[in-house]
């Protein structure tokens, strides 16, 4: 009996294979555009087939060889667990050891593109070169719409956070626990957004100025600019760990409802809750620090 959905799926997939190998010689014989359409649509039906086939049987293989999917109480801690071992005293947690890890990474390859690359750079760019060219003008493009003449400090800070969540997002994909998903860590970064929001305000309107500005266009708005400056950061951490979060919990739903039979489907919808979405958090959460950073620079109109 435990052999029967493994017999099943091969079925499924001869037949898929053959139906999509039968009409696809008959493709273009037919003098009808819409019999060469319908034609055509019956060859992809049975090309889907076979890969459903096929996704069965890998199911059942796994079903066979490491016997039946243990159903669990489907759980979601919103803190990260601790990890086993102790740093003088201190368990860090999995998050910060991911995000140490991709910090590694990213500083391995910062270095490596440092001493290898950059100095082959020359006046008749190649292929590698030209991509490195476009991705710098595009973040000074993107910085400098949005904090006019803040200059180079806003191009490294745009091009480090985006790497960051990018590497978050691809540690995700790899089945760890994204940084990104630790409210500490959002938090933390939209502090630093927060801190270098004031910094910059304060550089080029002076420490007077700076608090001159709360009070513009009218004193009465002093208590809202407060809570609004305040309100900021908590705002930015949490949309980036809420949405981080429910793709994880997504994707934690799938690997439990379909077992052994999640082969190759979470890494499919893993391209859109761990890669899709965590590009468009990335470009919103520059885009808020951006925007906060050049409202703090900018003197109010009267």
């Amino acid at each position: 009996m435990k052999y029967i959905p493994f017999a099943v799926s091969a079925i499924i997939v001869l037949f898929g294979y053959l139906m999509h190998l039968k009409l696809k010689k008959r493709d273009g014989t037919s003098g009808a555009g819409k019999s060469i359409f319908t034609q055509r649509l019956l060859t992809r039906i049975g090309m889907m087939i076979c890969i459903f086939g096929i996704w069965l049987a890998v199911g059942s293989a796994i079903t066979l060889v490491f016997g039946t999917h243990v159903e669990e109480e489907f759980t979601v801690s919103i803190f990260s667990p601790r990890m086993d071992f102790s740093i003088l005293g201190y368990h860090p947690s999995e998050t910060m050891v991911v995000g140490w890890a991709v910090i590694a990474v990213l500083s391995i390859g910062a270095v490596i593109s440092r001493i290898f690359f950059i100095p082959k750079l020359s006046n008749e760019p190649g292929r590698f070169q030209n991509a490195v060219e476009m991705i710098v003008e595009l973040i000074e493009s993107y910085a400098s719409e949005r904090t006019t003449d803040l200059g180079r400090p806003m191009y490294g800070y745009v091009f480090t956070i985006g790497m960051m969540l990018i590497g978050n997002a691809v540690a995700e994909l790899l089945g760890f626990r994204s940084p990104s998903s630790d409210l500490t860590f959002t938090l933390a970064l939209s502090i630093y957004a927060f801190l270098m929001a004031n910094w910059y305000g304060i550089r080029k309107l002076s420490l007077t100025g700076r608090l001159k500005s709360f009070l513009k266009p009218t004193p009465l708005l002093l208590p809202i600019r407060i809570i609004t400056d305040l309100a900021n950061p908590l705002s930015m951490a949490c949309r980036l760990f809420g949405n981080t979060l429910s793709g994880m919990i997504v994707m934690n739903l799938i690997y439990s409802v379909l077992g052994n039979f999640a082969a190759g489907i979470p890494s499919i919808v893993g391209l859109y809750f761990n890669v899709f979405t965590a590009l468009i958090q990335t470009v919103i959460f520059i885009t808020l620090a951006l925007s906060n950073i050049n409202e703090a620079t900018t003197a109010p109109e009267i």
